[in-house]
């Protein structure tokens, strides 16, 4: 694991604990002489998963973190002109831990260390640097994201994208190349998916044009996510892209099967666009798709009435009112019945 140097901190203060389920940490930085070491931060990471935290410490160098999962941290502590600090414990369940960290000077560092030891301070890592930022970010990206609060997630993610993309451009070391790129597999797809919802609330065809190719790497990644596709088959019908639709809407079909919704959908939008040819294609594949599926008829009885083709229009609205005599339609049905 490398060296962590945290770029952007985040003082976190809760004042109730789940008992039950997690645990926590407080305690304070302190100099050797026990003064308070203000604005050190606290960084906690899991071993078994990719997370990351950085708690800063106030003015009288505590900081506290509730809410934690009681598994195991590797923890660093870090404040401008000191020698960093590193730990490693398991967060007790429904307990909250106490530890004081005491940071040393480079000279009492060296003082120390037994003699005929050189003391080497570890090389700043700028790519340990920006992916330790863009974890950070990503989990910051995260809960936002999980809330549907895609215009707050949407700078957290970006941050996250662009730090683990300049830390992949500067890592040397294989096996963390690896393991930025596996994430960022991850932090492309979300990122999509944010861009494509702020872009839909906003109807900002830039957007779609950021989310498109993030999109589309995430499905060719994993083909059968249908978050990514639905929302790659939403984009396409926006731009009209004909090839797009067809593509998209195959690989849905291709995962659940072909559903009569969706051409019914494609229908009303064609019909109501007073592309009644276009509408007729797509209800009579909607039936195709499924005879009992009553809402198609309907659909079919006022397209072929705006045809004038009455007889036609009359049997379609026969046959969803025998599909669903007490349905929705049903009562309109049998007025055109009558009126045809």
């Amino acid at each position: 694991m490398r060296r962590l140097f945290p770029l952007f901190i985040t003082s976190v203060v809760c004042l109730t604990l789940a008992a039950d389920t997690t645990g926590g940490i407080t305690g304070k930085v302190l100099t050797k002489a026990g003064q308070p070491i203000p604005d050190a931060v606290v960084t906690l990471k899991r071993t078994d998963i990719t997370y990351l935290k950085e708690l800063k410490a106030d003015a009288k160098g505590k900081f506290i973190q509730v809410g934690m999962a009681p598994v195991e941290y590797d923890v660093m502590v870090h404040a401008t002109g000191f020698v960093d600090f590193k730990d490693h414990f398991k967060i007790p369940l429904g307990d909250l831990m106490k530890r004081d960290f005491t940071l040393l000077t480079p000279d009492e560092a060296r003082a120390a260390t037994p003699a005929g030891t050189t003391l080497v301070a570890a090389p700043l890592d700028p790519g340990a640097q920006l992916e330790d930022t863009g974890y950070a970010a990503f989990n910051e990206a995260t809960g936002l994201y999980n809330a549907k609060e895609w215009k707050k997630s949407e700078p957290f993610i970006e941050k996250a994208y662009k730090s683990l993309n300049e830390s992949l451009a500067k890592t040397k070391d294989d096996a963390a190349k690896g393991e930025i790129q596996e994430k960022l597999k991850t932090v492309s797809r979300v990122y999509g998916v944010v861009l494509y919802e702020v872009g839909k609330e906003d109807k900002a065809a830039a957007k779609f044009d950021q989310a498109k190719p993030l999109l589309e790497q995430a499905y060719e990644s994993n083909p059968k996510d249908m978050r990514v596709i639905e929302a790659l088959l939403a984009m396409a019908k926006e731009k009209g892209d004909k090839a797009g639709v067809v593509k998209y809407q195959g690989a849905i079909d291709t995962v659940v099967g072909p559903r009569p919704e969706n051409a019914y959908n494609d229908g009303v939008a064609a019909y109501n666009a007073n592309k009644f040819k276009d509408a007729k294609e797509f209800i009579l594949k909607a039936i195709q798709i499924d005879p009992k599926f009553a809402d198609s008829y309907y659909m079919l009885g006022l397209i072929e009435t705006n045809n004038n083709n009455l007889k036609p229009a009359k049997e379609a609205f026969k046959k969803c009112l025998e599909l669903a005599p007490t349905g929705k339609h049903a009562a309109e049905c049998k007025e055109f019945i009558k009126a045809l």
